[in-house]
């Protein structure tokens, strides 16, 4: 006897009971004990019925001390029957349990009900009703079984059953919940492969299927994974999963066997209570509220699917009970409907509806030339979309790039629209040319046998739309595919002054828009607002990351890496979420037998090689046979008729092809001989094509990854690649000014383009005049930024090209000359600045003038050089040179004067001599007072003299004021330059001097430290300043008593400032006195 326990009472089944037994005696067969609460619920022949026995069910109102059945006899495994009719069985229904379920107890909405028992044989009282049950425990158990053990275990034992019944060709209808649905999947996708099977009779012998929330693309197994990770159910569990290998493998057998099956799927729209390990060590539902099985996953959208809600959860949905939302009452109708051509049953049918003559039926036209993706990923927000649309509209629109899966979204919508309208005809017209427009027609026209429709004479056109206006014929759905040509509907009006009249247009033979629906799909968003009007027309975007997860997840196997998420995560967002990408990508790694792994390593190998994958044409059946199956291919196609229809857009997309992808501002892209609805018109067919979109900022454009690279290989097939990434290059260094402060912000916008197109100057050997000067701007920039190597690097190249092309002493090159004289005084390359600087001078006086600004501008980066080499009379005699021309020249509140001004004032203060001192800090207040007037507070300049200017306070011992003014120009210095740069790690360091001046040794320390890490991550371990740092963090360490560390740091000083700046140099020197007097003490 194997038992089931509901609550208190427990049901169990016995089994070899002897014809001729009757209830009461079986009853009496029972201990006084318990008999009084034993009821024998069921007494049925057993499913040998060559055999003389019965089956019986047997409720049991268990009290605590009760001896309950053995584990072993706790089971319903294998096939119960619950009814058998007297006389002939005309079908068999059989239940399949769930997860974890009973074969009993799945079924039984109480301890007294079970429908499939109590109800079920008074309404179909020809019908044997059967269960079957199998070990589907999850705690407790030990078996390893996977889906496919039970489906075949499943197969064997239904073709032994209908063998020892005498009933190989009775009707069969299945019942499945849960893991069942899935179970009755395999097995009839199994049967169906082997002949000997019986369920692979023609016509088939199971009519129908009952699903009760089935899983076709995966449970909730979130909650069960933690549970049950290390049992021998792991591995079940995995196969539950959303788009896992098995529901693919389930999804794609069950597409060839349910064309004649009527399906019948009953979905949950409550919540699960999750499942949690008890105390005692089994499962009970305690967790959080889940949806266990979405409405998307238990709906296959099949054509002859009738799908039903029920306000129940996942773990009650199959406990139906009478009344219960009427799902009783579907349940009966739906099976007699099912097997109503064998003439089985006549008695209490609830609702009888005739069959459709089939004459009528045939006149219902679907004429959707692709089969329907089983795996659909069902984009659910879009549906709901179209679906809303189209009842209040009659015409709508999909517009989006190419292969973002318009086309799939119309052909799953037109197998949908015929479940949801039977009697609707169903068209698919391609649009892509007139041609196939026209072949279109001409079908619609034969199939629905217009007269004439076969006379070369009749135009077909005006036939076919004269059907559609005939008021009898409103129940029609039409999808006009790839209707991307806007000249196709929209042709540009032709001055003809002959008066001759002009052929109608394409669009004049569309359905009248208030009859029947229309879904247009189009890469042209133009084209669909003008077809069905702008406040009809869906932007079908990329895939969400979970929808395009899914769609991968369609393809997986084990050499998709699927244990692997980051590699699936990371070429979906390589592939921008785009279908028709995601598809190519995933055919490729199967076609080839590589791994996930691998194709990544290949995708970012290089531009070119991207380029490869997506170009390679892997077909796909679910596609027209005349479209691309590859990205690039595809979007050649909307490239070509942009170049066709509106050429100042292509070239456009070209320029934005070679430069950075995002950020790019119109000025950029507009030329001298654009007029502002000329300009506005070829962005907005980009956009229109969903090519470009608008950036964050809301004033740049950007295109995606991929658009950017088919774009370029589409300009390298026409032999045009180079020519655009010269006239990019051009177009930037005419925009990219000179890098200082005031054009800061055009520099960082520009920077990424820049960037971009001086890779094109170096790999092309470009020499115009143009690269040079990009380059030596960006130059500028990157110095104003700390970036000082870089710069170097740029400004080299630019020397040498203008000095091939203009020649050594063209002012253009002594301007690169300078800035690269600039570049190695930052670099503390203080020789080699001084050798140029000199030569650039020399150059300047004779072809400028002595008092050319320029000239001046060498003077004084020479007069600083010599500061900084502490040759202090010539630096000193040099800048005065400079200061009274300039003011001479240039004016005395010109930024230049007030530079040299600051330049002679830290001249003066770092002779530290009192009276220096004093000059100095008078020059710096005037400086530092007219730079705020005439720059403004922030301008570096400005804070420049703030800082030197706090300096000097420093020399006089006034720590208050210095620090006041350290910290003012601390704190904008990080706001405007950043926390890296040069000029703000030199202001904490002298407010770390100023800290410690003051003995708080501990900040001082602190940002020591701090600066000491930041510069060496920047400069290297031998620049000048990280010198500085570690002679200042020594002192520190001295003052504070740590002299072993002292003396090790200030040891290290000593020997890279020998190394670097040689055993005579001031710093040298005094780091080694320093040195010498800690050893000593």
């Amino acid at each position: 006897m194997s038992t089931s326990s509901t609550g208190k009472v427990w049901v169990y089944r016995g089994e070899e009971i002897p014809v001729g037994t009757s209830k009461e005696t079986l009853h009496q067969s029972f201990s006084p004990a318990v008999r009084d609460r034993i009821k024998v619920t069921l007494l049925s022949p057993g499913i040998n019925l060559n055999r003389q026995t019965l089956t019986a069910t047997f409720s049991f109102h268990a009290r605590p001390g009760d001896e309950l059945p053995p584990s072993e006899q706790k089971k319903f495994y294998g096939f119960t029957p619950l009814y058998t009719p007297e006389g002939d069985i005309e079908a068999d229904i059989i239940a399949i349990t769930g997860l974890a379920g009973h074969a009993f107890g799945s079924w039984a909405a109480s301890p007294h009900i079970m429908w499939l028992r109590d109800f079920l044989p008074n309404d179909l009282p020809k019908a044997r009703i059967l269960l079957y049950g199998y070990d589907s425990n999850l705690i407790g158990s030990q078996s390893r079984n996977i889906l496919m053990d039970f489906s075949k275990r499943f197969v064997s034992e239904f073709h032994t059953m209908r063998s020892l019944s005498r009933s190989e060709v009775r009707p069969v209808v299945l019942i499945g919940h849960s893991l069942g649905c899935l179970i009755i999947k395999d097995a009839l996708a199994d049967m169906r492969s082997h002949p000997a099977h019986h369920l692979s009779q023609s016509p088939p012998i199971v009519k129908a299927v009952i699903f009760f929330g089935a899983p076709h693309r995966g449970l909730n197994i979130t909650a069960m994974q933690s549970i049950l990770n290390s049992t021998p159910s792991a591995e079940l569990i995995q196969e539950l999963e959303s788009q896992s290998p098995t529901m693919q493998r389930l999804n794609d057998g069950f597409r060839h066997v349910c064309e004649d099956l009527d399906i019948l799927a009953i979905y949950e729209k409550n919540p699960t209570a999750t499942l949690r390990e008890s105390e005692s060590g089994g499962l009970e539902r305690t967790g959080p509220l889940e949806m266990m099985v979405e409405k998307d996953s238990a709906l296959l959208y099949l054509r002859k699917e009738i799908p039903v809600g029920l306000e129940q959860d996942h773990s009650r949905i199959a406990k139906v009970d009478r009344g219960q939302n009427g799902c009783y009452d579907i349940i009966v109708q739906f099976i007699r409907k099912s097997i109503s051509s064998a003439s089985m049953f006549h008695s209490r049918e609830l609702v009888r509806q005739e069959r459709p003559d089939r004459s009528k039926a045939l006149k219902t036209l679907f004429l959707v030339p692709f089969s329907r993706d089983i795996a659909f990923i069902n984009r659910i927000e879009i549906f709901n979309e179209i679906t809303g649309h189209l009842e209040q509209h009659h015409r709508l629109a999909l517009s989006g790039i190419g292969g973002v899966g318009k086309s799939q979204i119309a052909i799953e919508y037109c197998y949908r629209f015929q479940i949801d309208h039977p009697h609707a005809h169903v068209f698919w017209v391609h649009a892509s040319t007139r041609e196939r427009f026209d072949q279109a027609y001409r079908d619609i026209a034969k199939r629905l046998e217009l007269p004439g429709w076969n006379d070369p004479n009749v135009d077909t056109l005006r036939l076919v739309l004269e059907w559609f206006k005939e008021p009898d014929n409103e129940n029609w759905l039409m999808v006009l595919d790839n209707a991307d040509d806007l000249e196709m509907f929209f042709p540009e009006p032709l001055s003809d002054s002959t008066g001759s009249e002009c052929n109608p247009t394409l669009r004049e033979y569309l359905p009248p828009s208030s009859k029947g629906s229309m879904l247009i799909t189009t890469r042209d968003e133009r084209v669909g607002k003008r077809l069905a009007s702008m406040h009809t027309l869906i932007v079908v975007n990329p895939m969400s990351p979970q929808e395009a997860h899914d769609l991968l997840g369609k393809w997986q196997t084990k050499r998709l890496d699927r244990s692997d998420p980051d590699h699936s995560k990371q070429l979906l967002e390589a592939l921008g979420y785009i279908p028709l990408a995601i598809t190519q990508a995933a055919a490729f790694i199967s076609e080839n037998h590589i791994t996930l792994r691998k194709y990544l390593e290949i995708f970012h190998t290089s531009d070119s090689d991207v380029q490869d994958l997506l170009n390679s044409d892997i077909k796909d059946s679910r596609r027209d046979l005349q479209s691309y199956d590859s990205v690039i291919k595809t979007w050649k196609i909307s490239f070509d008729l942009i170049k066709e229809q509106k050429p100042r857009a292509a070239e456009m997309l070209s320029l934005m092809a070679v430069l950075d992808r995002q950020g790019i501002p119109e000025s950029l892209l507009r030329d001298d001989a654009d007029t502002n609805v000329g300009f506005t018109t070829a962005l907005g067919t980009l956009q229109a094509f969903s090519l470009i979109s608008v950036g964050a900022d809301g004033a740049t454009y950007e295109l995606h990854r991929l658009v950017q690279l088919a774009t370029r290989k589409w300009l390298e097939m026409q032999d045009k690649i180079t020519s655009w990434q010269e006239k990019a290059l051009s177009a930037v260094a005419n925009m990219f000014p000179e890098g200082v402060f005031e054009n800061w912000t055009t520099c960082e916008s520009l920077l990424p383009h820049a960037q971009t197109v001086i890779q094109y100057g170096y790999t092309n050997g470009i020499c115009s005049p143009e690269f040079p000067h990009l380059l030596s701007n960006l130059a500028i920039f990157d110095q104003e930024q700390g970036r000082y190597e870089i710069a170097c690097v740029k400004i080299l190249a630019a020397i040498d090209i203008r000095k091939r092309i203009l020649g050594l002493e063209h002012p253009e090159t002594l301007v690169s000359m300078n800035i690269m004289a600039i570049a190695y005084f930052r670099v503390d390359r203080l020789e080699d600045a001084e050798k140029l600087h000199v030569q650039i001078l020399e150059a300047r006086k004779r072809v400028l003038g002595a008092e050319h600004p320029n000239t001046l501008s060498s003077m004084n980066n020479l007069a600083t050089t010599y500061r900084d080499q502490y040759r202090w009379e010539e630096a000193e005699k040099l800048q005065m040179q400079v200061l009274k021309a300039r003011k001479r020249v240039l004016g005395a509140e010109h930024p230049n004067t007030l530079m040299s001004m600051d330049n002679l004032a830290g001249i003066y203060q770092q002779q530290q001599q009192q009276h220096r001192r004093e000059e100095a800090e008078n020059l710096q207040v005037q400086v530092l007072r007219t730079r705020k007037r005439v720059l403004r507070a922030e301008h570096p300049d400005t804070l420049a003299s703030m800082n030197n200017l706090a300096n000097t306070y420093l020399e006089q011992y006034r720590w208050k004021e210095a620090e006041e003014l350290h910290v003012q120009v601390l704190e904008t210095r990080k706001r405007v330059l950043g926390l890296k740069h040069p000029h703000t790690l030199s202001s904490m360091n002298n407010l770390a001097f100023t800290y410690q001046k003051q003995s708080r040794f501990e900040e001082a320390e602190k940002l020591y430290v701090q600066i000491l890490e930041t510069r060496k991550r920047m400069l290297g371990t031998e620049h000048s300043t990280i010198l500085m740092s570690m002679n200042n963090l020594a002192v520190l360490y001295s003052k504070q008593n740590r002299h072993g560390e002292a003396i090790a740091l200030m040891e290290s000083v000593v020997e890279l400032r020998t190394k670097k700046l040689g055993a005579n140099h001031p710093d040298t020197i005094n780091s080694g006195k320093r040195l010498q007097m800690w050893v000593d003490a």
